[in-house]
């Protein structure tokens, strides 16, 4: 034991327990914390005086780091191909309220770099920019989950953005176009439009804008809170793979991944409120309104904002994947029983009711407002992203975007509100 390798886990200036770098992974509460009020770090992992290792450790702590590309990229620019080589290096900042130091660290006061947007943009393309340089010469320990390139920033009311050091908190998300897939462009202004369709019709998603000299989508990170106090407050958080113990290489239901009724399931053993089902069936219409094919079950988390208790998180990561004609024609999960958009209509979605348990008429219901509110307000966020896209790819992809959601939805209210339900009861009582 002497000779093995730590990471200290924080949240704040409490020590929650130690990482250990075993052939497999463990994790141990710090007897600090087992004498204080701490809740546990997830729902698997539950406070003892015992070493914890196993999935639920390695599905944790590895939902915390990027994926895919980005991953092979760290592997190769920090020479580490572990959860916990990964996390040594850049887990100071994580999605949750965690942070993740090596033993020999300390929580610090945090620190900031002012930069603009034109850095941004630079930072993007280059590999000797300001932002490179600060990762250099003064440290940048962030993890932002994804398979996807992005950049922690600090953002002020006034617009003026920093650049955190170390292992100091982002309050926004950075994400510019996807690069290195063929076919696909302009997808972060195609991103920041779907979200904000959403926030528009209330489905409470991320707050998004879009930065044109850096193209890229801005989030909001709903895990902060600024507080002039106290500075930015960080809330816990855990997406459905976590919950289900999946790594993010099983994110998606043909891989093994959680399925709807899963999903339906974990935030039901969250506690999460009945209002948060209601949203759950809309992120799932949305997502096909939209054509979101890739609306996986990492794209879901429980978070527990102060005072409220369990709750599902705003939406995030919402893209119209169909638009781009080279990328997967089904949908994330099957519903009733198929996950072709173009084969699911009204029994599907009955079938569908019926093995979440709730009624048929409550479910259509949800979707056909949905629908309906959707086809009026896609020209409202239409005309806000002409103003703010260049011309070009922008403006191309805008008037596309809103053709062919606008298309796409009323193709499915026909399939799925116009025609009388046809399900055997036999398929019911074996999707059951």
């Amino acid at each position: 034991m002497a000779n093995v390798k730590k990471l200290d886990v924080y949240r704040g200036t409490d020590l929650v327990g130690q990482l250990l770098d075993e052939p497999e992974l463990q994790f141990i509460y710090a007897h600090s914390y087992l004498g204080g009020q701490g809740k546990s770090i997830a729902p698997a992992l539950r406070i003892s005086e015992k070493e914890l290792s196993g999935p639920p450790v390695e599905a944790y702590f590895e939902n915390l780091l990027p994926e895919a590309s980005i991953r092979e990229l760290l592997k190769l620019k920090y020479q580490v191909t572990s959860t916990f080589g990964l996390l040594s290096v850049i887990g100071g900042d994580t999605a949750s309220d965690l942070m993740i130091l090596p033993e020999s660290e300390r929580p610090i006061k945090p620190e900031y770099q002012a930069i603009n947007w034109d850095e941004v943009a630079l930072g993007f393309k280059s590999s000797s920019g300001t932002i490179q340089i600060a990762q250099q010469e003064k440290g940048m320990r962030i993890s932002l989950a994804g398979a996807q390139r992005k950049l922690g920033i600090l953002m002020d009311e006034q617009g003026n953005i920093s650049l955190p050091l170390g292992s100091s908190p982002s309050s926004y998300i950075v994400k510019p176009d996807i690069a290195g897939i063929e076919g696909i462009w302009a997808s972060a202004i195609n991103e920041t439009f779907v979200m904000k369709l959403a926030k528009q019709l209330g489905l409470d998603a991320a707050p998004v804008l879009y930065q044109p000299t850096a193209k890229s989508c801005i989030i909001k990170r709903y895990d902060r809170i600024t507080n002039k106090v106290v500075g930015i407050q960080k809330i816990h958080q855990m997406d459905l793979c976590q919950l289900d113990l999946k790594p993010s290489t099983v994110k998606y239901e043909t891989d093994g991944g959680p399925s709807l009724l899963r999903c339906y399931e974990l935030l039901k053993e969250s506690g999460v409120p009945a209002s948060d089902f209601k949203r759950f069936l809309q992120w799932i219409f949305f997502n096909l309104f939209v054509g979101n094919n890739d609306s996986h079950a990492k794209n879901l988390s429980v978070y527990f904002p102060p005072g409220l208790g369990a709750r599902l998180t705003p939406f995030y990561d919402l893209l119209s994947t169909s638009i781009y004609p080279g990328l997967s024609n089904q949908f994330a999960f099957k519903i009733g029983g198929e996950n072709r958009p173009s084969h699911i209509g009204k029994a599907e979605l009955c079938l569908m009711a019926n093995e979440l348990g709730f009624k048929e008429q409550y479910v259509l219901k949800i979707g056909q407002e949905l629908s309906e509110a959707l086809r009026v307000k896609i020209e409202v966020i239409a005309a806000e992203m002409n103003s703010v896209a260049s011309v070009g790819a922008e403006k191309t992809m805008v008037e596309r975007l809103s053709q062919h959601i606008a298309s796409n939805t009323s193709q499915l209210q026909k399939r799925f509100f116009s025609r009388p339900p046809k399900i055997e009861m036999s398929l019911i009582k074996t999707l059951k």
